[in-house]
């Protein structure tokens, strides 16, 4: 496929003005001002357009879609047990298949060709990442739980090496398995540090809620004498590839612990917000040389998952909080967005828009009123675009969704489907 008088974000971060880019199966081919000799079957005009990079959405539990809207104007620690946990225990694996299609088609229209997730039936949400193209670190639920919960949720180590053996690598690397550990307060240390030993077993990532609230790292400090970061790094967690969701609350010794051991940390800005659980410094923690990543969480705490959005939240916030307008350029967040979530997936052939890398990216149409004029495409999309302004997601040199068509999922049925679940969960 070839996109001519296109304009590209680059891998050094500034915008080429009217090129032709090519793809050939799953990689970017060519890149050019003049047109490639080769013929192809699509062409695709792409003037006063910008193709840029996927989002990579690292943090996410994707189909909390189903509780979209549960449990408002309530706190993290009531929002699980008084809205969450009730809900998810009437949730099947064939509820939790539907949720996952709805929440990637969701994805895909706002630009991500990646994420992270973790919950439960995690097969099912595996199921729906190879439909729909979408790239997936996926992680499932429940091994590390306590005595309250592994009556419910619980899965032995075999469950966890037969997961990772069926769907790691999948469709050449589409699919990734990482392990999960939901967060201190719901795990056993042993079977926290077994996890630990599991996941370097089948050199694996692992993803993790981490310093969420106040309480939670209060209450890891009555409990353990320590904090949560310090809790999984004493347990050996952060001896693999790690990514920690929101760490609102960091110590100095925290973030050394985190630099040190080179863990990602998923800010997830909207969750955090609606939540009442307060705001992570990001700037702080880039000052600490801390690979700073961007997430969604799931539906529930969202309530949408709307990529942009929580973009444009994440810079307004650390510029406000900082009383600074000059913190966080547009292509920094950008790369927080897109390179540094890679980064953290421990996929190494995306999120750049270079020949010889995947051909996982967008492109986003300037020729609507709320990104007209065209003065800096960059600070358009940060802070101005829509997912409607979308025209086109590729991922694996695939096209997953172009001009409001979603081509590997029918919308329709997914969504006639949601609203039967609906009826039988509400």
């Amino acid at each position: 496929m070839l996109f001519k008088n296109i304009n590209i974000l680059s891998s050094n971060g500034e915008i080429i003005n009217d090129v032709y880019l090519a793809v050939t199966d799953r990689i970017i081919s060519y890149i050019g001002k003049t047109a490639p000799t080769q013929n192809y079957n699509k062409v695709f005009d792409g003037t006063d357009m910008l193709l840029m990079p996927g989002f990579v959405n690292t943090h996410c539990h994707v189909p909390m879609t189903l509780l979209r809207g549960l449990g408002g104007n309530l706190s993290l620690s009531d929002w699980l047990t008084k809205a969450v946990f009730p809900a998810e225990a009437k949730l099947t694996s064939e509820y939790i298949y539907y949720g996952a299609l709805l929440g990637i088609a969701e994805m895909i229209k706002s630009g991500v060709t990646s994420f992270n997730d973790m919950y439960y039936h995690s097969n099912k949400i595996c199921s729906a990442v190879l439909e729909s193209g979408i790239n997936g670190n996926i992680a499932t639920d429940g091994f590390a739980f306590d005595d309250s919960l592994k009556s419910k949720y619980s899965i032995p180590a075999s469950v966890l090496y037969d997961f990772h053996r069926e769907f790691n690598n999948k469709n050449n690397g589409q699919l990734k398995i990482d392990m999960c550990i939901h967060s201190e307060y719901t795990s056993d240390p042993k079977k926290v540090e077994k996890l630990a030993e599991i996941a370097k077993n089948t050199n694996s990532n692992i993803q993790l809620h981490l310093s969420e609230t106040q309480r939670e790292t209060t209450e890891c400090i009555k409990r353990h004498g320590k904090t949560p970061a310090r809790f999984f790094a004493d347990l050996g967690v952060f001896n693999n590839p790690t990514t920690a969701a929101h760490c609102v609350y960091l110590n100095e010794d925290d973030l050394s612990l985190i630099a040190e051991k080179k863990v990602s940390v998923a800010h997830c800005p909207i969750s955090n917000l609606k939540l009442g659980s307060g705001i992570a410094d990001i700037v702080r923690l880039q000052k600490n040389g801390i690979n700073v990543t961007l997430g969604t969480d799931g539906a529930a705490s969202n309530d949408n998952l709307n990529f942009i959005e929580d973009m444009k939240t994440a810079i307004l916030l650390q510029k406000g909080i900082h009383r600074d307008a000059s913190l966080l350029s547009s292509a920094d967040i950008i790369s927080i967005a897109t390179k540094n979530g890679a980064i953290s997936q421990g996929r190494t052939n995306t999120a750049e828009i270079a020949i010889g890398k995947a051909a996982d990216f967008f492109i986003m149409d300037f020729n609507a009123p709320n990104l007209q004029p065209i003065t800096n495409m960059l600070n358009g999309v940060v802070y101005a675009s829509l997912p409607e302004n979308i025209v086109l997601t590729m991922v694996n040199g695939k096209i997953l969704y172009e001009k409001g068509e979603f081509k590997t999922l029918d919308i329709e049925k997914i969504i006639a489907k949601i609203k039967d679940i609906k009826k039988i969960l509400y």
